[in-house]
């Protein structure tokens, strides 16, 4: 997952963590959770928050399945 790629993407719609939390229906705990990899996205989860930040299907395949290389 590209972490750095899905905070731009949250910062550029204007929302909050705790904003996108309440509008995925899900708890601030646990999505900081799955944002520090500690728990894997829903595949529910990952489709809410493509259409909350209208991320196109190149965009969802860079964040949620990104495999980084160092």
């Amino acid at each position: 997952m590209n972490i750095d790629d899905l905070n731009a993407e949250i910062a550029r719609k204007g929302l909050t963590k705790p904003q996108l939390a309440e509008r995925l229906g899900v708890s601030k705990k646990c999505l900081y959770s799955r944002l520090k990899g500690e728990t894997s996205f829903k595949q529910e989860e990952i489709q809410k928050i493509a259409s909350i930040l209208g991320l196109d299907e190149e965009k969802i395949m860079n964040i949620f399945f990104a495999e980084l290389v160092s």
